[in-house]
């Protein structure tokens, strides 16, 4: 009889039984002893009277969390929000002290280290930032990126005077390194700004360079000058006659 007989003569008897602390047999079919603990759980009878059966519980082992009446329980546990010590595979502050989102896919006790670092905008577009149990590696080409959130980037800055842009680090520990160069065949270079493009027309000779004197000067002895390297400013190259003749014309032969 798994029953105690609580009482004295002359009085009515207080029959308890701790569910947990009992096999369950024929004579307690609502007995639990093991039932808990072999799930690794803690097996607990608020009320040993014998007329309050089934109200047993299993609760999780911490760092997990849960509690069932009457049945073991399903352990759960968030590893980006655990900070208990006990909890070796939790995030703790792995995201939140790169300044990264943390999220575990699966709160399931027994689907640990599943959790993810995300970079946060504009980091994460269009580039990719994300890591699984780990803080992750944030990348954002700063010339691709057009989001509000990125006032590093370029936003065409580059793209709208007809500008190659480039972001030769795509770390985002690295910002404002992106360039602009010009087109061909005017040369220039600057640094999270458009470049001034120049270009001498007398010296260049890419094919590019409709406008360039392309030895219209220099093959018929002549001297070829251009007075304004602006790419804006074309066909303002001159030749000149040499010594002791005279003569100068623009765009063309003197």
């Amino acid at each position: 009889d798994p029953f105690t007989t609580v009482g004295g003569v002359g009085m009515k008897a207080h029959c308890e039984v701790d569910e947990c602390a009992v096999e369950k047999s024929a004579n307690c079919t609502s007995c639990a002893k093991g039932v808990c603990e072999a799930e690794g759980q803690e097996c607990h009878d608020p009320d040993h009277w014998a007329t309050a059966l089934d109200d047993w519980t299993c609760t999780c082992a911490l760092p997990s969390v849960g509690v069932a009446t009457a049945q073991t329980a399903v352990c759960t546990i968030d590893e980006c929000i655990v900070t208990n010590v006990l909890c070796t595979t939790c995030a703790k502050n792995t995201c939140t002290g790169a300044n990264q989102d943390c999220d575990d896919p699966d709160h399931s006790a027994a689907v640990l280290g599943d959790w993810t670092c995300t970079c946060p905008p504009p980091s994460v577009l269009p580039s990719v930032g994300v890591a699984t149990a780990a803080a992750a590696t944030c990348t954002i080409d700063e010339c691709a990126e057009t989001s509000a959130n990125c006032t590093s980037c370029s936003h065409g800055a580059c793209t709208d005077v007809g500008q190659a842009c480039h972001d030769p680090d795509h770390s985002a520990a690295k910002l404002r390194d992106w360039t602009c160069t010009c087109p061909l065949p005017s040369v220039g270079v600057a640094t999270a700004a458009a470049a001034t493009c120049t270009i001498d027309e007398c010296a260049e000779t890419s094919a590019n360079c409709t406008s360039c004197s392309h030895g219209a000067c220099t093959d018929v002895g002549q001297a070829c000058h251009d007075p304004d390297h602006s790419a804006a400013k074309l066909r303002d190259w001159t030749c000149t006659c040499p010594q002791p003749s005279v003569g100068e014309a623009t765009a063309q032969a003197a």
